[in-house]
């Protein structure tokens, strides 16, 4: 690559999208397109890339990624950029920049960039990717727990439990987000905390305040409650909350307590409630929220 050919599209004129192009340093214009022969019709040229089609910005959850397309030889007068997640297409992500979401964690990002001209055939080309993405913070501390069922439940799977709550506790949105990587050990392993699986009659028996009710923590012991694990709160669906969305919540904040958080209340009607609100028994105006704020993390 001959030096100072790189242009950055930021994706305006071009196709509506904002790929601003900075023409590179000694460009001449179009080149001379080859004479016809008799007879034989000539194939469209083709627009040539002066570079690499890179990616600007942090390459982690939250971070914001920039498509820089290089210049084309020349000057494309339409484009393109389709974000991917390795190889596979993300809905939705054909703008000049891209937020970092939750799934691309470990994986890498890239673009494919469609250009054209008038006269010129239309090119495609997949960019160079970003490092492996990574979380928000880098990681502080590993928190090891093991998972264990209390009560008798016909039928149930316990090992449902242990993985949708070991999703809840490895997402990216989730403590993890401030440095904090739980790892799970075998039952009966030495570990920080045991979360618990329990039928509302044993709650009690960990703490005269726990309810039957609701999940608690007591101790290493990190309590939910199975009623609640399987039918939410009555103030959860009243508000349409997703059951899926409830596990990720109460998993959440009864860990929360085991690393040190205490309740905080609503901050504002309409604001996201804090994960450690007591969200199962109402909002005080605020929005369910199944994950740790900013300043909660």
């Amino acid at each position: 690559m001959r030096g100072g050919r790189l242009g950055a599209w930021v994706v305006t004129a071009v196709a509506g999208l904002g790929l601003a192009v900075a023409p590179p340093a000694g460009a001449s214009g179009a080149p001379t397109l080859p004479s016809a022969v008799p007879g034989v019709q000539a194939a469209a040229p083709t627009l040539t890339p002066e570079g690499p089609d890179t990616i600007r910005g942090a390459a982690r959850y939250e971070g914001t990624l920039t498509a820089v397309v290089a210049w084309r030889t020349p000057r494309a007068t339409s484009g393109q950029v389709q974000w991917h997640r390795d190889y596979t297409p993300i809905p939705g992500a054909t703008g000049s920049t891209y937020r970092v979401s939750h799934e691309d964690v470990g994986h890498r990002i890239r673009y494919v960039v469609t250009v054209g001209r008038a006269g010129y055939a239309s090119s495609r080309h997949l960019s160079q990717p970003t490092p492996v993405v990574g979380d928000a913070t880098p990681r502080r501390r590993t928190v090891t727990y093991d998972v264990r069922v209390d009560g008798s439940i016909p039928g149930f799977r316990v090992e449902e439990f242990g993985v949708q709550s070991g999703e809840t506790l490895a997402d990216p949105r989730g403590w993890r987000a401030g440095g904090t990587h739980f790892q799970r050990t075998a039952s009966g392993a030495r570990s920080s905390f045991t979360l618990v699986l329990a039928t509302a009659d044993r709650l009690p028996r960990y703490s005269s305040e726990c309810s039957t009710q609701w999940s608690c923590r007591v101790g290493r012991n990190v309590i939910i409650n199975y009623t609640r694990w399987m039918e939410a709160s009555p103030s959860w669906n009243a508000a349409r909350g997703t059951l899926r969305d409830y596990r990720h919540m109460v998993v959440n904040h009864e860990v929360g307590h085991f690393l040190g958080r205490g309740h905080v209340g609503c901050s504002a009607p309409g604001n996201r409630a804090p994960v450690m609100m007591q969200q199962s028994k109402g909002l005080d105006g605020c929005r369910f929220n199944p994950w740790p704020l900013p300043g909660e993390r």
